[in-house]
């Protein structure tokens, strides 16, 4: 086998260096036949565990200090019933989805644990029924069953935040395939400090390597797809992720049994990702996999929804925070001359053009200034390609500055929302320069309203490329459903905290 790095991706008339990472024995200690030990997997297991039995008792001694009282059966009860919980808490896989799920997140698990939740708190009140039919608390079990479901996702959100700051957390991931396409799945792994990967140096099995990613390193593998298996092992990689080439090559079926036989994770990413996105449909006909991708539809009923709800929770926001856009609207005012809003020509639904209302977070001749600082653009293209974003904008303003921070600048667009030009979740809202440069199939991106937040704001904003941010649009669009909606929505105050591409 032979393996040389090249730490810039550049090409050198030099003899390429020799490639040695250091093995971690602590984290594989079984033979390859066993499996690896899966570290992340184990311990998170357990701290899961823990946080959902913490929620479980603390929402019980809540309920029996609200009623006044304390029941010795009752606890007796909910103590004997804990492995049954264990065992449906398996079923419904809420201890085993973050080895191997990089993305998981509370928002992923709602649905989940809501079942669980219910299950459990209403099989409680029939057992007790059973037991006690001249007895049965229904207000109790209904407290009981809010306070769960509450206390269960925060406990276990908790428990993931402390989680992804510890050492084990880290998974080493090795990106196998031609460098065009390995480069693309190295900047998003980058791009997500919260997934706890760490790209190792991916295979170069073909190709030239992209001028922008030159600055990753490589491993290059003279003998193509057929080193993997020995250059996983010897890398001690916790899972090998394989592009579009590889995925689909004539070698794949061999290739992922014997990865799967040394104890990886292994993810195969198709060519068609940016198309299907999250509606494939995975089950199996006598034993033959199929993946099923169902017919997009928008339904009246369900974008009626949608817009009853976008009009509840906008109105009611701009009631609860009118003493804070106040407050904000006067800071602005004294920072800096010129008006306390923003406002812009961007292209909505159907094509159809609204004005998009912000706090002003520049000065007020910004857009005068925009060709002097075109070279600092972020995604390069200058004034004229792609989006405009620059970090640490020297247009922007002190106020600006903490309103951008925190996406704060954007609260104005609730007015939007209440007016119907845009919504709570949807498609960025593009300036008509940008809209000018989508084609093809992603102009699908304008049959719903364009949106406060969406898949571009809470994957990374500013940090993702234009083509890239129409592509997750695309997929928005044709995948869209309420729930993908609710949990758009969880994510973005995750995102907001972090502040993450916020420029």
């Amino acid at each position: 086998m032979t393996i040389e790095v090249d730490a810039g991706g550049a090409a050198t008339h030099a003899p390429p260096r020799p490639f040695a990472v250091p093995v971690d024995h602590r984290r594989r200690t079984s033979s390859p036949s066993q499996g690896a030990v899966d570290q992340r997997g184990r311990i998170l297991r357990r701290l899961l565990l823990a946080a959902d039995l913490l929620a479980l008792y603390c929402a019980f001694f809540a309920v029996e200090l609200a009623f006044g009282q304390f029941r010795v059966i009752d606890f007796a009860l909910l103590a004997a019933s804990v492995p049954l919980w264990v065992l449906v808490g398996n079923g419904f896989r809420l201890y085993h989805l973050d080895s191997h799920r990089a993305d998981y997140r509370a928002s992923d698990e709602l649905g989940q644990v809501f079942q669980m939740a219910t299950i459990w708190s209403w099989g409680t009140l029939l057992v007790l029924w059973l037991v006690r039919p001249d007895d049965v608390a229904v207000p109790r079990v209904a407290l009981f069953w809010g306070l769960t479901l509450v206390l269960l996702m925060i406990f276990r959100s908790l428990v993931r935040g402390f989680a992804r700051r510890q050492p084990w957390y880290l998974q080493h991931a090795l990106v196998v395939g031609p460098s065009s396409q390995a480069a693309t799945i190295v900047r998003k792994i980058n791009r997500h400090p919260e997934w706890g990967i760490i790209a190792t140096p991916f295979a170069d099995v073909s190709g030239r390597f992209p001028a922008r990613d030159r600055g990753l390193p490589r491993i290059h593998s003279s003998a193509g797809d057929g080193d993997v298996v020995a250059l996983a092992r010897e890398l001690n990689v916790d899972r090998v992720m394989l592009t579009p080439a590889l995925s689909e090559s004539r070698r794949r079926a061999e290739l992922v049994c014997e990865l799967t036989d040394l104890g990886v994770h292994v993810d195969l990413i198709p060519s068609w990702s940016d198309v299907v996105g999250a509606r494939l449909d995975v089950h199996e006909m006598e034993g033959m996999p199929l993946l099923t991708v169902p017919r997009a539809r928008l339904r009246r009923s369900s974008l009626r929804l949608k817009r009853a709800l976008d009009l509840a929770v906008s109105g009611l926001a701009v009631v609860l925070l009118a003493p804070v856009l106040a407050a904000f609207a006067i800071a602005i005012k004294l920072d800096s001359p010129g008006p306390v809003f923003f406002r812009q020509r961007r292209v909505g639904k159907n094509d159809r053009p609204f004005e998009v209302f912000k706090f002003r977070s520049m000065r007020d001749d910004a857009d005068a200034c925009k060709d002097e600082v075109a070279q600092l653009n972020l995604h390069g293209g200058g004034n004229e390609h792609g989006m405009f974003k620059i970090r640490e904008d020297p247009r922007v303003t002190r106020v600006g500055r903490l309103l951008r921070r925190y996406s704060l600048d954007e609260l104005p667009q609730l007015f939007n929302i209440v007016r119907g030009d845009m919504s709570l979740v949807g498609p960025r809202p593009l300036i008509e320069k940008e809209d000018r440069q989508v084609e093809g199939r992603f102009r699908r991106r304008l049959g719903l309203t364009p949106g406060l937040t969406g898949l571009w704001q809470v994957n990374g904003r500013s940090e993702i490329p234009f083509d890239e941010m129409v592509s997750l649009d695309y997929l928005y669009v044709t995948n869209w459903s309420m729930w993908g909606d609710v949990k758009v929505l969880m994510r973005t105050f995750s995102a907001v905290l972090r502040g993450g591409g916020a420029y």
